[in-house]
């Protein structure tokens, strides 16, 4: 893993990387912030890591950043141990980061949002990147809808169902934690959230406290969540991946 890490790596050890051709960063863009009573605040920050180093080795050809490990989280704020800057301060490291990367000669930046709260800030400031570093690529999803994508097929294949697998720390996230970080996730604490419509936390421009939303803090339903389904669904993440960053379809 020390080969992909650039937080592991030596100066030597990056440069000798891009010397061998390995022109593409992944940055992961994440935060601090409750995941409901089963599981750590560290979560989506784990899984941008995990997400990040299997593209990593899928590409072949890239590094992982430090994570921007947090992120704006205010709707979140009520529950203990969350996080949080402001969108504008976010825009600024995502800019400076950003900018960092490319001064090193990185062809190539992949901006993996692990975290709906940052997309805001994404939409902000990829267009003032791209437009100060044409010859650059920078690979980003510029929101919620896209980065979640259509996972009806998806689904069907694991006999689940889109209301239990949720959108914030139910069967979803909590399966893909099983498979890469288990012992954050305690199972005996695993309960229902919110099954409702939860699309104004991502379409507004201040979301609504989540716990008037859902007193548990959970989106879906966390209840049968397995290292199975996590599995697939990041092996499903990271082809998507894959097949975005070759055919440079987020990178306009």
């Amino acid at each position: 893993m020390d080969d992909i890490l650039i937080e592991r790596m030596s100066w030597h050890d990056v440069r000798d990387a891009m010397a061998s051709g390995k022109h593409t960063v992944i940055l992961p863009i994440a935060a601090m912030e409750q995941h409901g009573p089963h599981m750590a605040i560290g979560t989506d920050t784990f899984l941008g890591y995990e997400t990040s180093i299997r593209l990593a080795k899928a590409l072949g050809d890239a590094l992982v950043a430090p994570a921007i490990s947090i992120g704006y989280s205010v709707g979140h704020m009520p529950m203990p141990g969350t996080v949080t800057i402001s969108e504008e301060t976010l825009i600024i490291v995502l800019r400076e980061v950003a900018e960092s990367l490319v001064h090193h000669g990185f062809t190539d930046v992949v901006m993996v949002v692990s975290h709906g709260g940052n997309f805001a800030a994404v939409r902000a400031v990829v267009p003032e990147l791209r437009k100060a570093h044409p010859d650059v690529r920078f690979h980003a999803r510029m929101d919620f809808e896209s980065h979640m994508g259509d996972r009806q097929s998806l689904y069907d294949e694991l006999g689940v169902g889109a209301v239990r697998m949720g959108v914030h720390a139910a069967q979803g996230e909590t399966s893909m934690m099983l498979a890469c970080h288990p012992d954050l996730v305690d199972m005996d604490r695993a309960v229902e959230g919110f099954t409702g419509d939860a699309s104004i936390r991502w379409k507004a421009k201040v979301p609504p406290p989540m716990n008037e939303m859902s007193p548990t803090g959970i989106l879906g339903d966390a209840r049968g969540s397995t290292a199975e389904i996590g599995e697939r669904v990041l092996q499903f993440e990271v082809e998507r991946w894959v097949d975005a960053i070759r055919s440079g379809e987020i990178a306009k």
